[in-house]
């Protein structure tokens, strides 16, 4: 499935596919670097995966593709009427495209017979939670983790 974005193509990306998972990993590390930096926690836990981890996840990946380059790419799980976004990224040399934002309408559309959207972002990540936020996603919940930073719940209600 491949839906036309602003610039750029949308497409499911086969995860279990070794060429795919490195390609995401590396989107992976380089975006999440980013977030790392801005909430002050250099151990995020999406830095710690690997091809394997990847490719065992059982999320749902479509990527965003420019210029035949992965720029961006959205993971979710649905349970039930439930859609849980586990991962946003974009690699930081396509930053402010347009692209995180066509990836949410993207996951919005496909799965808009769901009842809900939840995502969880670093509670200091102020752009995550400002593009969240754009996209009708409202706080629900802060959470403390063990290691001491805070996470912000938010949730997009449906029809």
């Amino acid at each position: 499935m491949k839906q036309k974005g602003k610039e750029g193509m949308i497409q499911e990306i086969d995860i279990e596919a070794d060429e795919w998972a490195e390609a995401v990993l590396l989107l992976q590390f380089r975006s999440y670097a980013v977030e790392a930096r801005l909430i002050g926690f250099l151990d995020l836990p999406p830095l710690q995966d690997t091809v394997a981890t990847l490719q065992q996840c059982g999320e749902r990946f479509f990527g965003y593709m420019k210029r035949e380059q992965l720029a961006g790419a959205i993971s979710y799980e649905r349970i039930e009427k439930t859609v849980q976004i586990c991962r946003l990224m974009v690699d930081p040399d396509f930053f402010r495209q347009g692209i995180a934002s066509a990836l949410i309408e993207f996951v919005c559309h496909k799965e808009q017979n769901a009842s809900e959207i939840i995502v969880t972002t670093g509670s200091t990540n102020m752009p995550a939670l400002r593009l969240y936020q754009r996209h009708g996603f409202h706080e629900v919940e802060q959470m403390r983790m063990p290691e001491g930073i805070f996470l912000t719940k938010l949730v997009k209600r449906l029809a």
